[in-house]
């Protein structure tokens, strides 16, 4: 100690002690330095947590968005046929001869189930026809089924709608008639001979021909009694085993193949049932005549030759029947009644 001078020592003062000032800065800066973690934290935190959000809205989003696709199915398989639903109960689609109303001879004929045909009350030699209003022309087939009576000369045919009137008239055969079941148990009365049951060894009654007629009347199919496979009798015609109260069906075919155009007739075929009104024709268990073909050879079954060559077109567009429209055509031609039990019009698809 110095005499005179007392060494007082001063108080103690933390802010001006460097090793404090040290020691605090790193405190604090320790301090920032957790707090910015914090904050760096609680942002990834929150990022994370808003895009997992996001992402969970946006898998719920497409889940409604995009449902599960429902299972596929092939489409139903149309058949070779569309049923055109004609109404064929409904009398109004239906006409006599000169285009007279069928209601003012005929109504008494349509029962909810069938037309009963008969001669109207007409003497047999003046029995009216019914025939339907519209026709059918191209690829197609009619279906037709019917119970003959006792005494019946069932005639069912398809003439053409340019046809006014069926009889006395000079446009005739050439515009085309086409006979799918006619009877001749009444031929005798009203003078006509010569026709003969050719395959069932029974009278007139106990069958039907189908012919085709064409051209003109000096043109006739000649007759193939030894060339000709039953049910066909000549190349234009066919014979059906028939008895009075048995069921008839009869589909006739007009289509087209790789030989032509050709009109087939079938007995008893089998109808098979489709989606959306389509049908097929089957010939298996069938008994079917053979194909009428109209060609570069033929004009529908006979060759296109002097009084067989008029109106003959090549084969195509198959002049008449395949140009024109045919309607159906009923009539009882003796002393009998018949009843036509279903008809349908077949187009092909």
């Amino acid at each position: 100690m110095t005499p005179g001078h007392s060494e007082i020592p001063t108080p103690h003062n933390d802010k001006d002690d460097e090793s404090f000032l040290t020691v605090t800065i790193r405190q604090q800066r320790k301090w920032l330095i957790l707090a910015a973690s914090g904050l760096v934290i609680v942002a990834v935190v929150a990022t994370v947590a808003s895009t997992s959000s996001a992402t969970d809205e946006t898998s719920q989003s497409a889940a409604i968005r995009q449902p599960s696709p429902a299972p596929t199915t092939a489409p139903p398989k149309l058949l070779s046929y569309t049923d055109t639903k004609f109404d064929w109960l409904d009398i109004r689609n239906w006409q006599g001869d000169n285009e007279i109303s069928a209601t003012s001879f005929a109504s008494s004929a349509f029962k909810p189930d069938r037309i009963h045909v008969s001669t109207f009350g007409r003497p047999f030699e003046k029995s009216p026809v019914l025939r339907t209003t519209p026709g059918w022309k191209g690829n197609r087939a009619l279906l037709i089924e019917w119970t003959s009576y006792a005494g019946s000369d069932t005639n069912i045919w398809l003439l053409p709608t340019s046809l006014t009137s069926q009889f006395h008239t000079t446009a005739w055969p050439k515009c085309g008639e086409y006979d799918i079941f006619e009877m001749f148990n009444g031929d005798a009365a009203i003078g006509h001979k010569g026709t003969t049951n050719l395959w069932f060894n029974g009278g007139l009654e106990g069958f039907g021909q189908s012919t085709l007629h064409m051209s003109t009347t000096k043109c006739f199919a000649p007759f193939y009694p030894n060339g000709m496979n039953r049910p066909s009798s000549s190349s234009q015609s066919a014979q059906w085993h028939t008895a009075y109260g048995a069921k008839n069906a009869m589909a006739v075919v007009f289509g087209t193949d790789g030989n032509g155009k050709f009109i087939q007739q079938i007995q008893n075929p089998k109808i098979v049932l489709g989606p959306n009104s389509t049908v097929d024709i089957e010939t298996d268990g069938a008994n079917a005549a053979a194909k009428i073909y109209t060609n570069d050879n033929l004009y529908w079954g006979v060759k296109p030759v002097g009084g067989c060559a008029d109106g003959y077109d090549g084969g195509s567009p198959g002049f008449p029947f395949m140009t024109d429209d045919f309607r159906l055509i009923l009539q009882e031609q003796y002393q009998g009644t018949f009843d036509v039990t279903n008809f349908k019009v077949f187009v092909k698809n």
